[in-house]
């Protein structure tokens, strides 16, 4: 049996035996909330720039979701160590009791990690008039699409973290079936199959994950730069929606 095999059939156990995406959309709930007490938190401390605030904010909310992953590793390994006996064997110390090598990581020396929607009035049936109206009034028709354009970037931007949110969630069987394996692994329940490589469960964790979180992060930060550029004074969402 290859990693992949084991990762398949522990991803298929999963599926029959619990609900991943269920308790990943919690975690990625708990996230999320942690992201925004964060960038609260800065705000309150002093710092106003939405860019950097916003980045920083999802620098603590990805070492948050780490730190749930190992949680819940943590308090479902020992439902999985008699993982496929058939092929591997049952858990040396028994499928109620975590092997010496798993409690030692779970006690703590493992989980180390530390222009759209212009509204100008334009009269299209209006001959001239349309002209004369952008002509005469150019300032009057950009601030109408700049207020078009502000909710429609923070529309954009919750749409971005939404389908962020929904891959990591979509994905949640082969996440979990990944770092369980590696988990055990670790623990040596593999130890009679060849070919299986060993590798810290946080290293499928962030392989499966870093690109959303940084993708969503480059969008965050992007869309804080700009609603900041357009209005200075404000700090927040709020203040740049209440305009």
């Amino acid at each position: 049996m290859t990693r992949d095999a084991a990762v398949r059939a522990m991803r298929d156990r999963l599926l029959r035996e619990s609900f991943p995406r269920v308790q990943m959309f919690i975690l990625v709930t708990l996230t999320g909330l942690a992201g925004f007490a964060a960038s609260a938190a800065m705000l309150m401390g002093g710092i106003e720039t939405m860019a950097l605030r916003y980045l920083l904010a999802m620098g603590v909310a990805y070492l948050v979701f780490l730190a749930l992953l190992w949680i819940w590793l943590h308090s479902s390994a020992s439902d999985y160590l008699d993982v496929a006996p058939t092929d591997v064997g049952r858990a040396p110390n028994g499928a109620g009791e975590l092997p010496a090598v798993l409690r030692d990581d779970f006690a703590g020396h493992g989980g180390s990690f530390d222009g759209g929607g212009a509204s100008a009035n334009v009269e299209f049936d209006a001959g001239s008039g349309a002209v004369e109206t952008i002509v005469d009034k150019p300032l009057e028709a950009i601030g109408h699409a700049d207020e078009g354009a502000i909710p429609l970037a923070v529309v954009l931007l919750a749409l971005g973290v939404l389908l962020s949110s929904l891959f990591v969630v979509w994905t949640a069987p082969i996440l979990f079936a990944e770092i369980l394996v590696d988990a055990l692994l670790a623990a040596g329940l593999y130890r009679r199959l060849r070919g299986l490589e060993r590798q810290h469960w946080m290293v499928a964790a962030v392989k499966r994950t870093v690109v959303p979180f940084v993708l969503t992060t480059v969008l965050v930060a992007g869309a804080g730069w700009g609603m900041q550029a357009w209005a200075p004074e404000a700090r927040s969402i709020g203040d740049v929606l209440g305009r």
